[in-house]
């Protein structure tokens, strides 16, 4: 469901967002009216920082000549969906870290607002507009710790394939990202299902994964049709033929197949 445009890029809901606060109302009903609106408001509040920080991205890679079509949010965060990933170090490394740089201004604006408060109220976290800002604050944080573990293709495993790219190319710098994101991601699921108890941290950690090698293989199919389009085509020396002409063979590559084919042709 589209909500707004923000800079000319839609703004998405996917329908599963709204399984989250379906869950606060039915589990935390009991805890008050008060306590509920607070959470529902905070969960608000976080996914309007979750906008910003995809507005971080898109709005960095426009400066590199690259729209956003969309950004959709959902239980597990929000996403970006650029019309292409940029193939250069700089430039990824640049967009990749633009979202959690927000977080840390956000961050630096909600702590400020506390320390002016405390000069004010010395226990202004105790109160509820204090321990609100508070808790917003240490999500953001969180968002930022959590955004940069190196595990592809999150933030922090993007800054992780620019370098890499950077001194051994795209496609193995990839590699060994998606390998070190595996890696991290397996640890994330089990952290949360055996230490956390949180089923979202094993649907996150499963969710990396499979993002990660589809943009590998996408990558690796990327590489095959430009090396295919580099190799000057082999053609078999012509032969003429009384009734037909002269006959040429050609080889060619085919993408779909993987493999180099033959291909005849008559003039």
């Amino acid at each position: 469901m589209r909500i707004a445009k923000v800079f000319g890029i839609n703004l998405f809901i996917h329908w599963t967002f709204w399984l989250l606060p379906l869950w606060i109302v039915f589990f935390g009903h009991e805890s008050g009216i008060v306590s509920l609106w607070m959470h529902l408001l905070l969960i608000a509040c976080l996914f309007g920082c979750i906008v910003l920080h995809e507005l971080g991205h898109a709005l960095t890679a426009r400066q590199f000549g690259i729209r956003t079509r969309s950004i959709t949010l959902s239980p597990l965060g929000g996403i970006a969906q650029l019309e292409r990933m940029s193939h250069r170090p700089w430039e990824e490394f640049c967009i990749a870290i633009a979202g959690p740089l927000v977080n840390v201004a956000i961050a630096g604006v909600l702590g400020f607002a506390l320390f002016a408060g405390y000069g004010y109220d010395a226990q202004i976290l105790e109160t509820l507009p204090g321990s609100f800002v508070g808790l917003l604050l240490l999500l953001n944080i969180g968002m930022v710790v959590f955004n940069m573990i190196p595990a592809f293709p999150m933030d922090g495993g993007r800054v992780l394939r620019a370098i890499l790219a950077a001194s051994m190319g795209l496609l193995q710098g990839t590699r060994v990202a998606v390998t070190v994101g595996s890696v991290f991601a397996a640890l994330i699921g089990l952290a949360g299902v055996f230490v956390l108890h949180n089923p979202w941290m094993l649907l996150i950690g499963l969710f990396v994964i499979w993002a990660g090698h589809q943009e590998l293989q996408a990558l690796e199919m990327e590489e095959r049709e430009r090396q295919a389009e580099e190799e000057e085509a082999v053609v078999v020396p012509p032969s003429r033929h009384p009734s037909t002409g002269t006959h040429v063979t050609v080889r060619v590559w085919d993408p779909e197949r993987a493999a180099w084919v033959r291909r005849s042709f008559n003039e």
